[in-house]
């Protein structure tokens, strides 16, 4: 009688046991469809914030050469002593090179010979449009970062998976022995190495709510 209470108890700790298992299994699989997800979705801001920063550049590209085209201008009606023209392009000049133009004349470049050579050196240039696009690849690459973690903890809540899987099937065949004595350790294994994994799950890895 107290023996197959025991076994009773036993069978009843193993169901219990291998409920516990499913549902961790199943926890742990969603964990990593989510993190498999988030991982998509920073993968598309990185292309965004990456496409965002290459037409960045392009623009500051097609700036500086409306720049360049404009300055070579300027330079020729002051070299032609046509102040006229040399005053319409310089009141013409953009917000953001003006100012570099202005501190390069400050600098007498046509009698100074140790003036910088243009004014697209002078640190009052402005690249708003390539600072801009620097601060896009830096959005990309911080994105990037967190898309490889996504993956990684994906992978993590896979592996957790398939380590649930096989203590499922130890608890499966904890009552299954002939032995009382094997069916006992074979419990004592599996509900151990359940704990054990559940506490390392729960401690080290993140748990996505997107």
């Amino acid at each position: 009688m107290n023996e197959k209470t025991s076994s009773n108890k036993l069978e009843l700790a193993a169901v219990t046991l291998l409920a516990l298992i499913v549902i961790s299994t199943a926890w742990s699989a969603y964990q990593a469809t989510l993190w498999g997800g988030i991982q998509t979705f920073k993968l598309v801001d990185v292309n965004a914030a990456s496409r965002q920063a290459a037409e960045l550049n392009v623009q500051q590209g097609q700036y500086s050469m409306v720049d360049a085209m404009m300055f070579f201008q300027y330079v020729n009606a002051v070299n032609n002593n046509d102040q006229k023209m040399s005053d319409f392009y310089f009141e013409r000049f953009r917000p953001d090179f003006k100012p570099a133009v202005q501190a390069w004349l400050d600098t007498n470049p046509f009698d100074n010979p140790n003036a910088p050579p243009h004014p697209f050196v002078m640190k009052e240039y402005k690249r708003t449009f390539a600072d801009q696009a620097e601060e896009k690849l830096k959005i990309a690459e911080s994105k990037m970062n967190e898309a490889q973690q996504a993956n990684q903890n994906s992978d993590n809540y896979v592996l957790f998976t398939v380590i649930y899987a096989s203590i499922l099937f130890v608890g499966s065949i904890s009552n299954k022995f002939g032995s009382s004595r094997l069916n006992k350790l074979c419990f004592i294994f599996g509900i151990a190495s359940f704990v054990v994994v559940t506490i390392s799950m729960l401690i080290i890895m993140p748990i996505a709510t997107e």
